[in-house]
């Protein structure tokens, strides 16, 4: 029995009056009132946050659609709101007491966290699990809600005969902006150069392509979202629909750093005097630059960018691209299409030095050598750390390193370190055979050994201009390939696992396979895992589309190591 002490008057005066209550009466109420009132605050919570998704354009229902959508989510955050509720009560009416609270708050607590965790999982499960299977590979993805997106992005430049530039004639300045992919290198390094030169910084934001104007946040993932941020730059309608193409070109995670360089040359466009210098910063591979857990910011959007705002990007003189690999003949030339009336460009035609063993005094060199109209200083090589750049400069054209070798005598040697070491690296043997000798290649380092010394020539062979162009086009693809290769332990496996590890679980469950971690296997361990899936996937006649996706990202992601499944920035 449990007291509930009260007032009550007799002849007015109050009188204290106990009244006795079962203990499973007053427990049972307690337990519906907390599991009704959680459930109401999981509704509230599951509404606002649908009701914010679909106002912002995050989610692609309309209609009908999204207000079924959005009533579904109500009933889910609803339904996990009434078992935080029921959890939290239930263990305090077990225990009882501070302990009893303390266990129900951690039993709410963690029921809640659990389904908030679950919601992208959840969104992610295809609508037909009934579908039927044809085969085990060959499947193509996406169908809406399917458990990944394959991602592609017309992010290459193509033009031979660029239109003229507009003409500037100045005046010019030594201001400098500086986009950066890696918040706390870009940090880093736009201070020091802040100590010498008026620097706009553009960094990665806190949330994944949002900005923010005014006081009204944007996503740039959705056609909305992006279609309303660009009207903010009051462009004609020709400019708007030429920057909504190149945020179509370019890939999630780097439309926030492409936004604030379009809020600059739209700008400069309309008549202001923008940086005449601009800095590139994060890792390359001469295709565009990437940072950690970010996007790519590839020369294809860049270029659409540029043709847009012609006006803003002749007004840039210097250019620097710190980053891996950004130099090369085939590149430089694609950099002179972005930035037409340049004087000089400066880039790294192999590997670079980090924020933290020389960038930032190459930076500082730049800042330096680039100061009013000066051309003429063509360093060989970074200024701490030996690595070779490559310099264009419009008095005396083109300076790089050359490689040793004809384009014959490149291929050939690019083609047998692609027989000897990346072949058998991709199936994971650890070593290579050279007569008697036995030459170690298992990825340890990928900044060094034999698949980065394969690596660094096939990036020379593919930035020869006298190469075919269908032939570039296979070199390109393996050189993704082999980056990624480069990586495959250190980030992308992890990665990999720590995106996809609860749809590959569940599809394993379902075969009646163990899961394998992928993030602690190696690379051999890894395929023979992928080639059990698939041959257990052959052999079941009624494999949902689910097992199919699974199969296919298993296949195409950490087989192939395809840059549609596994992006830039995992390397």
């Amino acid at each position: 029995m449990l007291t509930s002490r009260t007032q009550r008057t007799h002849g007015g005066k109050k009188l204290p009056v106990e009244v006795f209550y079962p203990r499973a009466y007053v427990l049972s109420k307690l337990v519906r009132n907390l599991t009704v009132k959680g459930a109401i605050f999981g509704a509230f919570v599951g509404f606002a946050h649908a009701s914010y998704m679909h106002s912002s354009g995050q989610r692609p229902e309309r209609g009908a659609a999204a207000l079924r959508a959005v009533a579904a989510e109500t009933a889910m955050w609803s339904l996990s709101g009434a078992l935080a509720g029921l959890t939290g009560s239930l263990s305090y009416t077990f225990i009882g007491g501070p302990a009893g609270a303390m266990a129900g708050l951690a039993g709410a607590g963690l029921v809640g966290s659990g389904t908030f965790a679950a919601l992208p999982s959840i969104a992610a499960m295809p609508e037909q699990w009934s579908a039927k299977t044809q085969t085990a590979l060959g499947y193509t993805p996406p169908v809406p809600h399917s458990v990944y997106v394959p991602v592609t992005y017309d992010s290459d430049i193509k033009e031979e005969a660029p239109p003229p530039a507009p003409q500037y004639n100045g005046p010019w300045n030594d201001r400098v902006v500086f986009l950066g992919m890696n918040p706390e290198p870009t940090a880093k390094a736009s201070s020091w150069m802040a100590r010498r030169a008026d620097v706009t910084v553009i960094s990665p934001s806190l949330a994944p392509d949002r900005i923010r104007v005014g006081g009204t946040s944007y996503d740039l993932r959705s056609p909305r979202g992006v279609a309303a941020f660009v009207a903010t730059l009051n462009l004609t309608a020709t400019q708007t629909a030429g920057v909504k193409k190149a945020f179509e070109m370019c890939e999630k995670g780097a439309r926030d750093e492409l936004a604030g360089l379009a809020q600059i040359w739209a700008r400069g466009e309309k008549g202001a005097k923008i940086p005449s210098r601009l800095v590139l910063a994060g890792h390359s591979n001469g295709d565009g630059v990437w940072g950690d857990d970010n996007g790519s910011l590839r020369l294809g959007p860049l270029l659409q960018l540029s043709r847009t705002l012609p006006h803003a990007t002749s007004q840039i003189e210097d250019a620097f691209v710190t980053g891996c690999y950004s130099g090369g003949e085939v590149t430089m030339d694609q950099y002179l299409l972005i930035f037409p009336r340049a004087k000089t460009i400066w880039a790294y035609e192999a590997q670079a030095p980090g924020v933290d063993n020389g960038a930032t005094i190459d930076q500082a060199g730049w800042e330096r050598a680039t100061r009013g109209r000066k051309a003429s200083f063509v360093p060989h090589s970074s200024a701490v750390t030996n690595k070779k750049m490559a310099v264009w400069s419009y008095k005396t054209g083109y300076h790089a390193t050359k490689a040793p070798l004809n384009l014959e005598g490149l291929k050939g040697k690019v083609d047998w370190m692609e027989e000897n070491f990346l072949r058998r690296a991709l199936v994971g043997e650890e070593y290579a055979y050279d007569g008697q000798w036995r030459i170690p290649i298992r990825i340890t380092d990928p900044h060094t050994g034999p698949i980065r010394q394969y690596y660094s020539w096939l990036v020379r062979l593919t930035q020869r201009k006298d190469l075919p162009e269908d032939e570039r086009a296979l070199w390109v693809e393996k050189k993704h390939q082999t980056i990624r290769l480069l990586y495959y332990s250190a980030t992308v496996a992890p990665r990999f696992t720590r995106e996809y590890g609860a749809e590959i679980r569940r599809a394993h469950a379902k075969l009646g396979l163990p899961a394998p971690d992928f993030a602690r296997l190696n690379r051999a361990q890894a395929l023979k895992a992928i080639d059990k899936y698939t041959a257990r996937l052959e052999k079941t006649p009624k494999a949902t589309a689910q097992l199919q996706q699974v199969g296919d990202l298993l296949q195409r992601g950490l087989h192939d190591l395809s840059p549609s499944i596994i992006p830039d920035g995992w390397v």
